[in-house]
């Protein structure tokens, strides 16, 4: 056997990319003496065919023209068969590789005396894509092949794990294996998609392994080859393969679940977030979604351009998890809760966290608190609902409402009738807080309804009033140049429920997000029953699901319609047409992320004088306040009377 490899470089379109692949080639040398094959596949590119002519004229690559196209295949198959004596690497060309990369390759493979493929990371390689497995990446932000490929071969050196199939993009193939197992497959996926697939599993079949060098990283641009075409290619592809190699897609699928490589990824993440040169923020929070987890992603998001930003929740009651927040990352740490506290206390010193922000801390346990000073850094807490002065965090008595705050003897009787919860102290419960809230740098609250609320039990405590970060957008739509000729219908716009004159005019009352008792799920079921009672033309519609089970049409003018995506809830406001929005909540709302999408339509806006309702509705044109705890039928006879003076200004539509 030569030591001399052979790459193989098949080439039709894309002068750019093919540049630059053998521009990268002809830059590195390397210990392994190589020869650089191209394979000019009758490329109807004359730029790129005189290109690759002037490299074959100076002596830097051995050319091959074919005077018909015959497809990626034929060509790759050319290329290999002209030195029956070597190793080949096979490369797209729109690939790109850096430093001694050969030579980590062909370490791999001698390192695996069964080795038959040896396949390198890529932004663009499904299962040996990095940083998101199985996706197409762009090259992560701040990085540069160059020192991305070296810190892999920092990193991971020597190591690879087994693969089900090589990758095409760059494929280091050994010629013990060729010989065994044959070319690839041109009659069966000449157009170039699957042809690695059908090889490897024949090898495998043959005895050879295909393993994942951790060592090296080639960047892929992808795509270029097909085009349009890659879909249709990719198609026909994997239906040839489940044909002729029916174990193909089971054997795939359990790689998929089992993600071997997911180390040598994940210790890449950890050398990459540990020589930034960013600080490092973490923010610490709870696995239940809502408001909370819509705010943290919000903050990761602006934060991005200036700070590497860590997530920290639980994933059960013993498992926390820290994710890596930036764009296109995947990095994920799991520890054992609690037995791995000192172990990820270490971790996050390793990559130099610097400052907690605490949003929730729901599942964590006490240990939680002590993770400022075990860490030695500070921190700010922001507040979303009101769990440090009550675990039960909405402030809603067992009979569905308000509690009204009482003294300790009243919050140990309502503790009392929670099962869960009885013979706790609520005092004990507040102590374990002081603390971590009173040495934070700024307690961060969303309203000042929420300071004033809960300064009373942490006097001590830096309050800071900062509305959440969309709120600007809501004032400049409420008070500007966007949602004047909406607002013109706040107080609610009369709607025909039929055609023609004489029919009742039917009002509708949207509700949007998720009903719970604290929400206003009982309220609003009451709303309708007393509308059906008294034969009220008022029409109930949830843009949103219940987590109560409620009655509803037919039964009482009553419709959920179910969940929805965030990014759409404006346009599905919109398309409601309703008259007002109703929010029937009965505990003090902290911010309300529905709130903005009302204010946002136009429309007018009917809440409880509760909370942060009164303080956000402030000015707001189409604002309906009433007491929190005024009965179904006011509210009713609230929205009767607006509908009223609607119908005033406007136009009789029956008789139009």
């Amino acid at each position: 056997m030569s030591e001399t490899i052979d790459i193989v470089v098949p080439v039709y379109g894309g002068l750019e990319e093919s540049r630059a692949c053998l521009e990268s080639l002809l830059e590195h040398g390397q210990e392994t003496p190589f020869e650089i094959i191209v394979v000019n596949d009758a490329s109807p590119d004359a730029a790129l065919a005189a290109y690759v002519e002037e490299l074959s004229g100076g002596g830097k690559v051995t050319l091959l023209t074919n005077e018909a196209n015959i497809g990626f295949v034929g060509s790759a198959n050319l290329g290999m068969m002209m030195h029956p004596d070597r190793d080949v690497v096979l490369l797209n060309s729109d690939t790109e590789v850096n430093g001694d990369w050969l030579d980590r390759l062909r370490r791999c493979a001698k390192a695996h005396p069964k080795a038959g493929t040896v396949t390198p990371f890529s932004n663009n390689a499904t299962i040996c894509s990095y940083p998101r497995f199985l996706e197409d990446n762009p090259l992560p932000a701040e990085s540069v092949l160059a020192e991305l490929d070296d810190l892999f071969a920092e990193v991971n050196r020597g190591r690879s794990i087994l693969l089900p199939t090589a990758i095409g993009f760059c494929t280091y193939i050994t010629r013990r294996c060729l010989d065994t197992t044959g070319y690839l497959d041109s009659m069966h996926f000449g157009r170039g998609y699957g042809e690695e697939n059908d090889f490897s599993i024949r090898a495998a079949i043959a005895g050879f392994e295909h393993r994942l060098c951790g060592d090296v990283f080639v960047y892929h641009a992808g795509g270029a080859s097909f085009g349009d075409e890659a879909a249709s290619a990719s198609d026909a592809a994997q239906e040839t393969l489940r044909r002729r190699h029916p174990q193909y897609e089971p054997l795939i699928h359990s790689h998929f679940r089992e993600d071997p490589a997911r180390e040598l990824r994940r210790r890449v993440d950890i050398a990459r977030l540990a020589a930034s040169k960013r600080r490092r923020l973490m923010l610490v929070t709870h696995r239940l979604g809502g408001g909370t987890e819509k705010f943290v992603r919000e903050l990761a998001g602006l934060l991005e351009p200036e700070l590497e930003v860590l997530i920290m929740r639980p994933r059960d009651m013993d498992c926390v998890g820290i994710e890596w927040a930036r764009t296109g990352e995947e990095f994920n740490a799991f520890f054992n809760w609690p037995r791995d506290y000192g172990e990820m206390v270490g971790f996050l010193k390793d990559i130099g966290v610097e400052r907690l922000h605490f949003h929730h801390l729901v599942e964590y346990g006490e240990q939680v608190l002590r993770l400022p000073a075990d860490l030695g850094v500070a921190y700010d807490f922001s507040i979303h609902d009101y769990y440090s002065i009550c675990p039960l965090y909405n402030l809603i008595s067992t009979d569905g409402r308000y509690c009204g705050e009482p003294d300790a003897a009243g919050c140990a009787v309502c503790l009392s009738e929670h099962e869960a919860l009885a013979g706790l102290d609520i005092d004990d419960w507040r102590g374990r807080w002081a603390g971590l809230i009173s040495g934070a740098d700024r307690v961060i609250v969303p309203s000042n309804d929420v300071s004033e609320r809960l300064r009373r039990y942490f006097p001590e405590a830096n309050f800071v009033y900062l509305p959440h970060p969309e709120a600007e957008e809501v004032i400049e739509i409420v008070s500007g140049k966007t949602g004047v000729d909406r607002l013109a219908k706040a107080g609610g716009e009369i709607r025909q429920a039929g055609v023609g004159a004489g029919q009742r005019r039917s009002i509708k009352v949207l509700v949007l997000g998720e009903l719970s008792v604290a929400k206003g799920a009982r309220l609003l079921e009451a709303c309708a029953a007393d509308a059906a009672a008294r034969e009220l033309p008022l029409n109930f519609r949830v843009l949103g699901w219940a987590r109560e089970k409620l009655r509803q049409e037919p039964e009482i003018p009553l419709f959920i319609m179910g969940p929805y995506d965030d990014s759409q809830l404006d346009d599905l406001i919109e398309r409601e047409r309703a008259d007002i929005i109703f929010f029937p909540a009965l505990w003090p709302e902290t911010y309300s992320y529905t709130l903005s999408a009302a204010m946002r339509s136009g429309l007018a806006v009917a809440a409880p004088r509760l909370g942060a309702f009164s303080e956000r509705l402030d000015g707001y044109p189409g604002a309906l306040l009433m007491e929190w705890d005024t009965e179904a039928a006011d509210w009713n006879d609230l929205f009767m009377s607006q509908a009223g003076q609607a119908a005033q200004r406007q136009p009789d539509r029956s008789e139009a």
